[in-house]
């Protein structure tokens, strides 16, 4: 196989047209076989990985629960306490947003939040 490359890259003492075109092509064969072999390469190992985090997901299952304090439903004090943690992480997330825009909090209005799960899609 060597010997083979070494005869491509040779070229001849007084090449006419149709060497210098075959030198060519064959340079240019032997390039493009490379690149692609190095990206086929690249697409592996990348599969690798995707497949080998996907594993490591599964053994790590689903992701610890913060347990919730049991409470009646039909406690009034319950209720006042879930509202006022929504308006508290409503204000988290509002003040998080100012900073992250460099804007005071009456330069936008948050009008509402869906807590949404994308992680699994990853």
């Amino acid at each position: 196989m060597i010997d083979y490359a070494k005869d491509l890259i040779k070229m001849p003492a007084d090449p006419s047209f149709l060497d210098r075109l075959w030198f060519g092509l064959s340079v240019m064969i032997v390039g493009m076989a490379i690149v692609f072999a190095v990206l086929i390469l690249l697409w592996a190992i990348l599969e690798l990985f995707g497949f080998v985090s996907k594993k490591i997901g599964k053994k790590a299952g689903a992701p610890a629960q913060i347990p919730q304090n049991e409470t009646k439903a039909e406690d009034p004090v319950s209720e006042n306490t879930e509202e006022e943690s929504e308006e508290e992480m409503v204000a988290a997330i509002t003040a998080a947003i100012s900073a992250v825009l460099e804007k005071p909090l009456s330069g936008f209005r948050v009008v509402s939040f869906k807590k949404r799960n994308n992680w699994n899609n990853l």
